[in-house]
């Protein structure tokens, strides 16, 4: 690793780079500031078989008690910057959404108002289509800049990209850049609309808690959160991990939660729901091991 001039830490504890705050120590944690460091990481990553994992803001990944045996690479550096012009907008696959939608709201972009309150980066929530009931991370893409696993770098336009629930085809690519033409509009009806996902997400989320965002996703024509609040499992907990009293769907870390408690947690509450309605819950969060 010494000859790659990244800085990294060894048994790194991953419960640090989550929001969940669960998870065992990674070997090794390497935060990548250019693409050329990008490059010459997955070089070495390939040449030596080395098992590897990218992460964003930390949200929607749930890590194992054990941690992860290998390397958990995070984007900064040049990854963090973003360029507005006129309607285009070029920014790092690094780059928080949140912030992202306020600063292309301050200059009269409409686009990214409704996903302003998911957490975690742009290009997470570009490879997880991250969304909201009426709007997802697809309907807003022009293009996005890649550099698949073997160090090569490609431009995907969307039509490119297979697109789907909270998923993409982008799996063996790391997005490093996105592109977005967006409208023109009212600087102060974007910002009004910010503030409105933004109350509407504290009245109906566990803001300020441990959580991974939505636990599962929402089955076809009904709501994951409905389902589970159906069965009264609310306040439901298996050691330090409880069922969300907010909504249903969002599992907290309450007291020094561990991952075999959230999994244990998630496995109840999928066969409560089968047995009730037949039907298979699946779980958003992305379960590493």
């Amino acid at each position: 690793m010494s000859s790659i001039k990244c800085n990294y830490k060894c048994n790194e504890p991953l419960s640090k780079h989550t929001t969940l705050c669960i998870g065992g120590n990674a070997d090794c944690f390497v935060e990548v500031e250019t693409e050329e460091q990008l490059v010459s990481l997955l070089k070495f990553i390939n040449e030596n078989s080395i098992k590897f994992f990218v992460i964003g803001g930390g949200s929607n990944l749930l890590f194992s008690d054990e941690g992860f045996k290998g390397i958990v690479l995070k984007l900064s550096g040049e990854f963090c910057k973003y360029e507005i012009s006129r309607n285009n907008v070029i920014c790092g696959a690094a780059v928080s959404l949140a912030y992202l939608a306020i600063k292309t709201a301050e200059h009269g972009l409409s686009g990214l108002e409704y996903l302003s309150a998911i957490p975690g980066t742009v290009g997470g929530a570009v490879f997880g289509n991250a969304g909201v009931k009426n709007c997802s991370m697809s309907d807003i893409v022009d293009k996005i800049e890649v550099i698949d696993y073997s160090g090569n770098k490609r431009v995907l336009t969307k039509n490119n990209i297979n697109f789907e629930y909270r998923k993409s085809d982008l799996q063996g690519n790391i997005i490093t850049k996105i592109f977005f033409i967006l409208k023109n509009a009212d600087k102060n009806d974007i910002l009004k609309t910010i503030s409105q996902e933004r109350k509407r997400r504290i009245n109906s989320q566990p803001i300020g808690t441990k959580n991974a965002g939505c636990v599962f996703k929402n089955p076809e024509s009904d709501s994951a959160g409905r389902l589970i609040d159906s069965l009264n499992l609310k306040n439901y907990s298996v050691g330090g991990i409880k069922i969300s009293d907010v909504h249903a769907n969002f599992f907290v870390n309450e007291d020094n939660g561990c991952a075999q408690d959230m999994l244990k947690l998630i496995d109840f509450v999928k066969d409560e729901v089968y047995k009730k309605y037949s039907i298979k819950l699946e779980t958003e969060i992305k379960i590493i091991k």
